[in-house]
This record gives structure tokens, sequence and C-alpha cells, in this order.
């Protein structure tokens, strides 16, 4: 027992948590003091495996009976040397210790002590901070409040500006928001603190130098590139030789290519051919030139590396000049995050650790443990694998000065630390894998005293069978990827099974199409022969795979229960009520009065007033007040909608529910509710301001459900670490390993020789890394290795969480092209290697007897008062379980005393909500220490979670001034007594008590159950007896399926009114990218309705057209000249605000500001451009400018369709006629490349339709202008070359154009339905 320092590596299964509750119980057992706990830290990374341990502890010092207990027993005797008359005779004194002292029971995650020290920062003001998990909205706020500052700080707008053109430069978007968000998100990883401190100190001076360095570095590598380029190609043809000596010409065209840095990439196969591993000529070629070349081939390689070197160079330049912008903002946005932190009076959990090192920094590890009030002795760590490194840096020191000194009763202190690497899955999160494995291999060691190593290999979870299946599947595996960490005697897979018991594995192989089923049939299987819903579970790797099982699998005979992966805004019920909300705002916004008119179609709501859902749009989608239009579609009760107006949010959700027969206990409103409820803690109770967190947060926010649900539980695989399931089902999909890896960013130090004063930049992770000197290539493949043994890491903790019986089902759809990179393609590789085709199996498939299981919460005394104790997830289920619970007892008892107690009294407008017939006004319901009497029939107390009962924060109740000042001058032990005194007698003196608590464990404020419920369920004596259960929730009820929109009288005749007033190519797009989009905005005329404080994309479009236009707008008709396009150019500032005045009524504004600098300078690039042109000597004459034509078209019946269109403009090209449209966004130029008319009628995804509008232009405009020669874009946002062109576009006849409109017009004409095909308009 006696050690300093231990390690134990536990692979999975092997009982860590049995083993940390044994040597926390022993140390607790051989310490002469009853309440050394007092003295002990132990640190957890999740609030599930803190309340495990907790609880498992407990278990083992109770005298209750428990499955290992005489392993326990065993275990501690030989720790401690005591027999098993003193071990149970101390532990029972020490469980009543901590359940009496609870609040010294440190059992807490490493983020929450990390908090409690930060707390004490200043110790002579109060911190009563909220923390908060989710930086990104905190992010958002910081980086949209940078950005309207910009009207007033020019350096900053110049910055900016900057910014953006770089971007389109680049062809990317110019919103620079969306980059500084996710590069601020980046950043905010506690890894890259170092860079961030050093690009703190740096001013916008700094920044602007070093931009004008790389610039002139990159001038001078551009034009070395040139000259080597030039200087190559001279050599070879100086030498009497032409392209074709060249295998295929490629070398003489890769150095053509070499003209803008876009065009500079690197060419493995030209450097093979000219090092001679490879021909670089054909073996036919003629004797005397092989001569020439063999001669002149070291200075064409010489060149060619050259070439590459400064290729590289230009790449880091490239990356360097894109990250410069937001590098030079760090400092700004760290400020705001911090002012919007103290307005807000939030600490982001993401600056934890950082702020942690600055105090330790500036305090010794006394002064801090002083502050805390506590001084610990003994730490244990679990999950040591997902440790951060500078989380560990800040342990070091709190646990070095206690482990290297003796406690006051004589004894050492101690560090004993769990994990195991091969389960390291946080990476991303910032756990560091190395750090575990050079503590295991003793390379490191932060303490004076020689570690001590444990590595238990049995496994106590699985059955033989599975161990086995996992010790040879991942000895495979690290042996087929070379996987050198794995081949240790410390950090191998091998294990043996504890079980005697026989199990099952089967790896069965499936195509996409079957997979659904296979699942399925396999959950069937299971239940069929006794498994209870519960007992299984289906792991995935990703948060949409869990969605599309759910979706596909729909079977009667179970249901699936998947917390944190189930969206509630894919809820129609949730989505319904969001756009009343948005209506309540926007009334006038069509769309979301579709959304209402149609859900209430699906719900029958209407009952049978509507011969279908388009007749019910027509009737409803009128042009009316949206008071009036609330009106019109109540049915029996109306809905008031000034009345809605002025309810509070959760008010507001129960009037739309009781108007339009929603069901309230639906668990995704329920979710819906519970968000809001916690929304209203810091946040102003109106609809506008939880719409805007909505619109941020709403991907975000999951069905929460809780445990011992009788349902199948869909989790990801990250989320199961830890838990162990009976029957375990894990899909493989085909995803590559390395999927993500090319989004990674990572720090090259010192990236430029020339460039001393720059110490870092970024680049993104690319094989690039690897020509970029020994660090570069380092990390690069540093970071592959990392992402192999996270993936890796991943398969394992799923394959290890099953007991019984693991399927693991893998896509073969990609079998001929299997690659090791891929998860499928490892399974499969397996089972090449055991010479299985599609299936391996081994053990036996197990009968359950249902009959054996226990029943839950059994009752040792019937005549001893029973504790009604209920969990669910959150707040509103129990506001309901009191409604009901009230209720029952007014219902059988009408004179009942009753007392309620609310540990967040907000809780109260939730039980109204319920609690229709107004029960809670019979009861009494004051603050727990406002109680007027203790003498109730019926307990309630909710909120029954520590950390809101006991209670030592008064300051917000509702309770006389008197009574809280008396309260606030109590101790905290003080406190804690009265409140344990006043508890027990209310309990005592109730005939029935029902204690209810949040089990929510995803909360920063974890879901423990209060320490009273915890000395009710361990006591000892036998006073109560308690029966314990989960609340449960309704099913879930899946959406209806959407309502295909028919054809009817009522659509055919307003296709006529299109037809009839004209028909443009948009319309013609629209119908067949998406037929119910055609329908939505051309049939109902319903457009997406935009409330922005800025220009939208739409808008931005627009007013690129009317700059452009009103520039060119003087020289229409006239031979385009040198000095029109000075003239234009000068103008430019003036035209630009202009046209968006007209546009917007008001002067631009924050990122409006930016827009209009990127606009310009797009427009002037293409000025210069077409400049560039006339003074090559080419000739332009722009004949139109947003020309209106109108033509006609013969289709089916004799019926004559006009035509119509805008034709952006229209010119000569000497003396060659173009039609030319202008696009603003980025448009991929391989889309103009015309194959055949079939293409263009069947563009589904939106590629080919700027090629179909180019075609329409030509036979609109062929009435008035014969022989159009070229059709183009001309695309504002290319810099090199900003016009495009349909290849060869004149051979397209006029008939073939005509032939194809009538087509697709015939269709519409023709269509009977209007199908959402899912792409966007």
């Amino acid at each position: 027992m006696g050690y300093s320092f231990k390690i134990i590596n536990s692979s999975a299964g092997s009982g860590k948590t049995f083993k940390l509750a044994i040597e926390y119980i022993s140390k607790l057992l051989i310490s002469r003091n009853d309440e050394h706990f007092k003295s002990m830290l132990a640190l957890t990374f999740t609030n599930k495996a803190s309340a495990e341990m907790k609880d498992r502890i407990l278990l083992y010092l109770s005298k209750k009976d428990y499955k290992s207990k005489n392993a326990v027993m065993k275990e501690i005797s030989i720790r401690t040397g005591l027999n098993e008359s003193s071990i149970k005779e101390k532990s029972s004194t020490i469980l009543e210790k901590i359940l009496y002292n609870y609040s010294y029971y440190h059992i807490i995650t490493i983020d929450s002590f990390t908090n409690n020290i930060i707390k004490t920062e200043n110790p002579d003001k109060k911190d009563d901070s909220i923390v908060e998990l989710d930086n990104r909205i905190y992010i958002e706020q910081a980086v949209e409040e940078l950005i309207s500052e910009i009207d007033d700080d020019n350096e900053l707008k110049n910055l900016l500006v900057e910014f953006a053109n770089y971007k389109i430069l680049n062809n990317k978007s110019w919103d620079i928001a969306y980059d500084l968000i996710h590069f601020s998100l980046f950043l905010d990883k506690e890894s890259n603190r170092d860079q961030v401190d050093y690009f703190k100190k740096k001013n916008f001076k700094f920044f602007s130098q070093i931009r004008k360095k790389i610039l002139s570095v990159n001038f001078q590598k551009i034009k070395y590139i040139h000259d080597l380029r030039d200087n190559t190609l001279g050599l070879i043809y100086q030498n009497g030789l032409d392209d074709n000596d060249f295998r295929g010409g490629y070398f003489t065209k890769y150095l053509k290519k070499l003209i803008t840095s876009s065009d500079f990439k690197l060419n493995e196969s030209t450097e093979k051919s000219l090092k001679g591993e490879s021909s670089l000529y054909n073996k036919t070629l003629e004797k005397i030139k092989v001569e020439i070349i063999e001669r002149i081939r070291p200075k064409l390689l010489n060149n060619y590396l050259e070439i590459k070197k400064s290729i590289i160079e230009i790449d880091k330049i490239n990356s360097s000049l894109s990250y410069l912008p937001s590098l030079s903002l760090i400092s700004r946005i760290e400020d705001k995050i911090d002012i919007i932190q103290n307005e807000n009076n939030i600490r982001l959990i993401s600056k934890f650790n950082s702020r942690l090192n600055s105090l330790i920094k500036s305090n010794e590890a006394p002064e801090i443990y002083e502050r805390l009030g506590s001084k610990y002795v003994d730490f244990f760590i679990d999950e040591f694998q997902d440790t951060s490194k500078l989380q560990w840096k800040n342990l070091i020191p709190l646990i070095s000065n206690p482990i290297h000194s003796e406690s006051h009763d004589g004894l050492r202190g101690s560090l004993l630390i769990v994990g195991d690497p091969k389960q390291s899955i946080y990476r991303w999160r910032g756990g560091e894998f190395n750090q575990f494995i050079d503590l295991i291999n003793n390379h490191e060691n932060p303490f004076h005293f020689e570690r001590i190593l444990d590595k238990p290999n049995i496994n106590y979870r699985s059955s033989r069978e599975i161990v086995d299946f996992n010790s040879d599947f991942f000895t495979f595996l690290s042996n087929r990827l070379d996987i050198e960490e794995y081949k240790s005697d410390d950090l191998n897979f091998e294990q043996k099974s504890y079980k005697d018991e026989i199990g099952y594995v089967s790896i069965d192989t499936s195509d996409k199409e079957s997979l659904f089923l296979k699942i399925e049939n396999q959950i069937l299987d299971l239940l069929n022969r006794g498994y209870y819903p519960s007992e299984i579970v289906i792991l995935v790797r990703k948060n949409k795979h869990a969605k599309e099982i759910i979706d596909n699998i729909n079977n009667q005979e179970f249901e699936f229960i998947s917390s944190d992966i189930l969206q509630i805004q894919n809820s129609d019920n949730v989505q319904f009520i969001i756009s009343i909300f948005k209506l309540s705002l926007f009334g006038n916004n069509y769309v979301e009065r579709k959304k209402v008119i149609e859900f209430l179609y699906t719900q029958n709501y209407f009952e049978s007033n509507y011969e279908s859902l388009n007749h019910c749009f027509f009737s409803n989608l009128s042009k009316i007040e949206v008071n009036d239009f609330f009106s019109k579609i109540s049915n029996k009760q109306e809905f008031q909608f000034k009345h809605f107006k002025s309810l509070d949010i959760h008010n507001a959700i129960n009037y739309c529910v009781s108007i339009f027969k929603l069901d309230l206990e639906d668990p995704f409103i329920i979710a819906l509710m519970d968000n809001i409820f916690e929304f209203l803690e810091n946040n102003e109770d109106s609809i506008k301001s939880y719409l805007n967190y909505w619109e941020r947060k709403s991907e975000k926010i999951m069905l929460s459900m809780p445990d011992n649900q009788n349902s199948i539980s869909i989790s990801t695989i990250h989320k199961s670490k830890g838990l162990e399931y009976p029957a375990v089902i894990i899909p493989i999909y085909d995803d590559n390993l390395d999927e993500n890896i090319s989004k990674d960013l990572i720090w090259l130090e010192t990236p430029f020789q020339n460039l001393k004063n720059l110490k870092w930049t970024l680049m993104r992770t690319s094989k690039k890394l690897i020509n970029m000197g020994q660090n570069a290539n380092e990390i690069y493949h540093r970071t592959i290795h990392n992402n192999l043994i996270d993936s890796i890491n991943l398969l394992y903790v799923a394959f290890t969480r099953a007991e019984r019986e693991l399927f693991i089902i893998s896509d073969n759809s990609k079998k001929q092209n299997s690659k090791t990179h891929s998860f499928s393609s490892l399974v499969n590789d397996f089972l090449v290697y055991k010479s299985r085709i599609d299936i391996y199996k081994i053990g036996k498939k197990i009968i359950n007897d249902t009959d054996s299981k226990n029943t839950e919460n059994e009752l040792n005394n019937i005549e001893n008062k029973v504790i009604n104790i209920r969990y669910t997830s959150k707040n509103v289920n129990q506001a309901k379980y009191v409604s009901n619970t009230l209720s029952e007892i007014y219902n059988k008892d009408k004179s009942a005393k009753v007392y309620v107690f609310f540990g967040n009294e907000k809780l109260v407008n939730l039980v109204n909500i319920y609690d229709t017939n107004q029960y809670l006004r019979l009861s009494s319901y004051n603050h727990f220490l406002d109680l007027k009497s203790l003498d109730y029939d019926y307990v309630i107390m909710t909120n029954m979670n520590e950390g809101f009962f006991p209670f030592t924060d008064i300051n917000n109740v509702i309770l006389e001034e008197s009574k809280k000042i008396k309260f606030d001058n109590k101790s905290q032990e003080e406190q804690e007594e009265y409140i344990h005194n006043l508890f027990y007698e209310l309990i005592d003196r109730a005939k029935e008590v029902h204690l209810i608590y949040d089990s929510d464990l995803t909360s920063f404020m974890s879901g423990e159950e209060s320490r009273y419920i915890k000395q009710i369920e361990f006591s000892e004596s036998d006073r109560y007896n308690y029966n314990k259960e989960v609340i449960r929730t309704k099913k879930i009820i899946r959406n209806n399926d959407s309502e295909i929109i028919k054809k009817d009288n009522l659509t055919s005749k307003r296709i006529d009114e299109i037809l009839t007033k004209g028909i443009s190519v948009s319309t013609l797009n629209k119908f067949i990218n998406n037929p119910y989009v055609f329908y939505q905005e051309k049939i109902l005329g319903i457009n997406d309705y935009d409330e922005s404080n800025y220009l939208n994309f739409k808008d931005q479009g627009t007013l690129f057209h009317s700059v452009i236009d009103k520039a060119y707008s003087p020289y229409i008709n006239k031979i385009l000249e040198v000095e029109y396009f000075d003239e234009i150019i000068k103008k430019i500032d003036k035209i630009s605000n202009e046209c968006f005045i007209e546009l917007n009524s008001n002067a631009p504004k924050g990122k409006d500001v930016i827009f209009i600098e990127v606009l310009k300078k797009c427009i002037i690039n293409l000025l210069n451009y077409e400049k560039s042109l006339i003074e090559k000597g080419n000739k332009i004459k722009i004949l139109s400018l947003e020309n209106n034509l109108r033509s006609n078209i013969k289709v089916k019946n004799n019926l004559n369709v006009p035509l119509i269109g805008t034709i952006d403009r229209i010119d000569t090209f000497n003396n060659k006629l173009r039609i030319i449209d202008y696009k603003s966004g980025n448009i991929d130029s391989t889309n103009l490349d015309f194959k055949n008319f079939e293409i263009l009628r069947n563009n589904h995804d939106h590629k080919c339709s700027n090629m179909l509008q180019l075609l329409f232009y030509k036979l609109l405009a062929s009435e008035k202008y014969k022989d159009i020669n070229e059709l183009g874009l001309c695309l504002f946002k290319k810099h090199d070359h900003p016009f495009e062109f349909i290849e060869n576009s004149e051979i397209i006849l006029l008939d073939q154009i005509e032939h194809l409109i009538r087509d697709i017009i015939e269709s519409i004409i023709d269509s009977k339905i209007f199908k959402d095909s899912g792409n966007l308009a």
C-alpha cells in the first residue's frame, strides 16, 4: 500500500473504477483520521465518471449487498492488512462521516477543480460567474463587434479590407467574419497559447512591415521561377529540341503553365523523369537527340529543383499572407472576449487552464490551497490519457508539494494515475497520448520518486470470445499499420477474460442499401433471445450516422433513444413553434406562414376543410396582416395574436400548444422548453432575444433523455467511453482515416530565413510540408501517425464496450477498391487475414433468461416509510411530475397539507403550465428557510441535486432580509447542519415524500443527486425504504412525411398565368433544379425572407450589376478607348456609394463598408483588364446594358409562350457579337464545357444553370441580333481572367436551343407533382 507515485495502465474492461475505489478506500482505512477523505482529491474528466466513482466508493463502504462484495473485501484486506471485521467497522464510521460532511468528499472533474481555484483569485470579492461551455457564441459576438468598429477605425478598416481583397484574389468568399471566427476557435485551444502570447504583443505596424517583406520575397520568387522557366525552355529549344521530344510533351507543358502563383504546382512525375527514375523521352527518339537531352539533363534537373524550392517557399508565403490579418487581430479579439465575459458574468471553460497557469505562476501551491480551504495529501487522476499538457503542467506543482512532505498523522502524500493510452480519443480536445506513454515508459517523471507501474491484463467486462477477438484484431491492426507504440509489453492488446460464460462475436459485410435492414434484423434477433432494449447499444463515429439509422429504421417492436444526437430543430413540432415566434417579429415572412400552414395541414388541424395542401396554401397565403392571417387559419378556437405576443416565452409555447392541439408532453417540445428555461437564467424573457440565441445555437440543442428508458441506445463512440452494454452493434463506414487531416493547422517555427523577426507561421496539413525542411517533414509525419493512432483507439473503445455479444457490420460497397486508409477496409483486411470472405463468427449466441433478472428497487421493510426518488433530464419533466403528483394527492384528499420545495424558484412557472387545476395554489411552496410549519402530509422536493440542495447562496430567493442575514452569518458547517436538521424533521413527519433530481450529466453543473438522497440510499439504519425510478417520457413521434404537392386546377391555372405573362430562364432553372422550390416561388409567390443588418447575397449581386451598369452606360454604342476606363476609375467611389444608397437608403456601415471596398476593387480589376485588351489593339463596343428582351416559342397544343429576360451586356469584341452575363459569386468555369443537351435538361444539381442561361439568352436575342458568336460570363471576383466563354458556342444551333427550351416548358406543363429534390434554390 505504501507508494508515493503509482501508475495503473489499465486496458479496457480491466476494472479501472474498481481499482480506483479500492485504492481510495484503502487510503482511508489505513489513516488514523476517520475524516482523511477531506485531504483526498480525485480528478475525473466527466461528470458521469465522477458520479460513478463516488457511488462506487460509497457502495464498497456500505453494508449493502452487491455482486463483487467478496472480491472488494479481499483486495482491501490485502492492501491494508486489516481483517474483515475491522474493515466493516471502520468503513461504517467513514461512510457516515462522508455522507454528513459531503462538501469535503472531493471527487470532481478537473474542470470543476480548476474553476474552484480560479474563483479564489480575488479573495475579497465573491465570484459567482457562470461557467460557459460553448465558446463559439462569444467568439462570434467578439468578431461581430470588432467588424462594427471599422466605421471609426481606419487602421482596422484598411486591414480588414486588405484581408477581404486577398481572399477574393484567391477565389474565396470576401466575407472575413467566417475566417476570423474559425481562426479564433482554433486559437482558443490551449495548445496554441505560446503563439497567441507571442502575436498578442505585436502591433499593426509589425504586421504591416512583415506583410511588405513577405510580398517582396514573393515578387522575387515569382520572377525567379519565370526566369528559370524561360532559361530552361531556351536551353531546350536552343539545342534543337522541341516539345514532342520529351515523353508526352509533359515537361515543356509543365514549364509553360508556370505563369501565375495559382499555377505553381510541384510535379513528382517530372522530377522522377529528370532524375532518371522514369522515362524522360520516348524510346524511339533518335540517338542524337537522346545524347543532347542526356547532356543537358543535369541542368534541367537543377533548374526544376530550383523551381521546386521556390514553389515551396511561395506556398509558405501564401499561407502566411492568408493568416497574417487574423494573427494581427488576436489581441483585439481576445480583449473583446474578456469584455464580453465580464459584461455577461461568465467564464469560458476554454480559458480555464491558461488562467490557472497564470495563477500558479504567481502563487505558491500552499497559498492556493489556503484559499481553497483544503489541504490535499492524496491525489487520484482518472483517464490520464485525456489530460492535456497544460492541465498536467498545472497539476504538477499543486501535487508535488504535498506528496514530497508528511501529513500531520505521519503519512506521506501520494499520487495514483489511472488510464489507458489505447483509449486516448480526445486529442482534438487537447488530450495528450504521448504524455502518458512517456510516464509509463519512465522517459519522464516530474517527481523525486520512482514510479510504480501496474498493468493488469485481466478483463472483467467481456466474455472470453470478445476479449480474444479484440486481442487478435488490434494486434493485427498494429502490425498491419506498423504502429510501434502498440508492440511494447506495456501497451499491447493482450488480455485474458475473467468470465467463464460463453460470448459471441460476428463480423458481417454489407452494402449501403442493406445496412439498415441488417441492423434492424440484428436488433430483432437480440430481442427475440430475451435481451431488454436497454441492454442493446448501437455505436457510430458521427452524429449523422446515428440520424441515418433513426430515419431509416422504423419498427413497432422497439424504439431508439439517443441523447446528444437528435437535434430538436429537426422536430416538426419545434419548427412550428419557432415559425410562430418568427412571425411575432416579422409578420410578413411568408416562408414562415407557409411552414405554419403546411404543419397544421399535415397534423389534420383543418380536418376536412381543404381538398389538398395546395388548396390550403392558396386559401391562406394571401397578402393580409399577420393578425388576420392567424384569425383565418384558426379552427374552433381563435389564436389571438396580440395576446400571444404579450406572453412570456413558456406561456407563449403553452398557448400555441393549446390552440393548435399539440402534445405538451412531446419530448421535443419538452426539450425546447428546457432549453428556454436554461436560456432565461441569464437572458431577458423575450421571443426576440431567444430567437437571436436560436439562430446561433439551434444546431447544438439536442434532445436530452434520462438513462434507464426501456429503449435501444444509439451513441457516438466518444460518448460511450467508460460505458458497457451486454450487446453492442457497430456499423463501420467507408470513411477515410485521414478525412479531416487537411483541416488541421500546424505552426511552423522561423518559416523564412531572411525574416527572423517572424517566429511562427501557419500551414494546413498537407504533403507540401514534406518538402519544407526537416522540422515541417517531422510535423507532417507525426500528425499522420497520431491521426492513425486516434483512429485505431476509436475502434478499440467501440469494440471493448461489449459484455456478451459484439456485432460488427462493415461497409463493403467499395470492396474492389479497398484502401488501407478507410475504417471499413481495416475490417475487410482482417477478414482476408482470417481467410473469410464476407462473414466471421466466433462463440455462441446467448438465450437470456428474463425471469432471472432482478427487479429494481425491491423494498426491504414494507412497514417503513417509503421515500420516492425520481430522476429525469433537466427541468420540465420535474415540473410535470410535480403537477401529476399534486393532482393524485388532491384527487384523493382535498384537505391534504402539501409542501413543495423548488431548488430553482423559476420552476414554479413551469409547474403552473402543467398544473391546469391550479393545485399548486393549494400547497405551500415558500422557501425552505421560510417554512411556517414542519407538519405536512406530503413533501415534494425538486432540484435535489448537489449544488442546489443543500444551498449556500440565497441572495436571489424570495425571503425576508432578516432571515437571509441570519443564514448568511452562519459558517458553511452551521448552514449545512441547519438544513440537515430541517430536512429530516420535515420528511420524518410527512407520510409521503417525493425527492426529484436532474440526472443530466452534460452541463458544467453535474447531474449528481443530492447528498440527502445518498444518505437515504446508503443509510445503515432501517429507517427508510426508497423507491428509485426514472420519470419516463413519451415515445418519440416521428415527423410526418412531407406532403407532395399534386397538380390541380389551382396550380394549372397559376402555370397558365406564368406562361401567358412570360417565362424566364431563372424559372426554368428553378424547375429543373427543384420542382418544389419552383412551386413555392413561382406558383405560391413566396420568396425567402431575409432580415439582416447588412446586404444579403442577392442584394450584393444587385449592387455589382448596378455599379457596372452605371459605370459603362455613358459609353454605349461607342468603341471603348483607354481614357474611358481612366474616367470611370476616377468616379468609381462616387458611383458605388450612390448605388448603395439607392439600394439600401443608407450609407454603408460595418461589414457593408468592407463589401463596398471589395466591390470597387473587383470592378477596377475588371476595368483594368478590359483596358489592357484595348491597349493591345482589341476593339470593344458595348451595344446594350440591362437589355430587357422578349421573344416567343410555340409549345404543345399550339400554345405561344413568351420568353423574357434581361441580358446584362451585349457587345462586340473585334466585330464579333457576344452576350455577357455578370456574376458576382464564385463560378466553376468547367461547368461551361458543353457536352450535350441532356445534361442541361437534367440539371438537378444546378451545375449547368449558367450554361442554360446563356443559351436561353442566345435564343432570346436572336431576333434582334443575328450571328451571335460568343456566350460568356464576366466573373467580377476573378482576378486574372474575368471572362469565361462556352467553347465553340457558335456551333450550337438555335433550333437545338429552341427544342431544349420547349422540352423544359412542356415538362412544367405536364408535371403531375412538385416534389422536393433536396437541392437548394
